[in-house]
């Protein structure tokens, strides 16, 4: 039987989505609002750097990312690292050696999915995406972020039901 890859956000424990530096205008929120006209922004008086921690209800396989901005404006991320399972992780931590890091084109940031290095994301419950460039733009701006893959094990333990007996 094949792996289906499909959109993980279902999975996204959506009350437990932070981000370090944002706009609280425009909070990380916004980057699984799949409408074009929010996006989650660095606030403008501190830096261009963002760092989103993403946890998931259970773990997944991740296979690609797709990050979501404009490379026009230049508030696209363009230099992007990913650490896994660092939930207390700040910006002093996002100096150490990621899991993967990735330098974005202006065509990966239009919409098409990033490729991950499939092995090193095979059972991840949480993932810290941490912006450390854009295009050149005094703020980073991401109007969509997008995990692809696959549960780690085919059971949601939301959906369990214990049995009495």
């Amino acid at each position: 039987m094949a792996a289906v890859v499909a959109s993980l956000e279902e999975f996204i424990e959506k009350g437990q989505l932070e981000c370090l530096n944002e706009d609280k205008a425009n909070p990380v929120a916004n980057v699984l609002d799949p409408s074009s006209e929010t996006f989650l922004s660095s606030d403008e008086n501190v830096d261009h750097q963002l760092l989103v921690k993403v946890q998931f209800r259970v773990p997944v396989k991740l296979q690609s990312l797709k990050i979501v901005g404009s490379a026009e404006d230049e508030t696209a991320p363009q230099s992007v690292k990913l650490f896994l399972d660092k939930v207390n992780m700040g910006f002093e931590d996002a100096e150490e050696e990621a899991v993967q890091e990735l330098q974005l084109s202006a065509e990966n940031v239009d919409g098409e999915p990033v490729p991950l290095r499939f092995v090193k994301f095979q059972n991840v419950s949480s993932l810290q995406v941490f912006f450390q460039d854009n295009f050149g733009a005094p703020t980073t701006r991401v109007r969509r972020l997008e995990f692809f893959g696959q549960p780690a094990s085919s059971m949601d333990m939301k959906d369990w039901k214990p049995v009495k007996g």
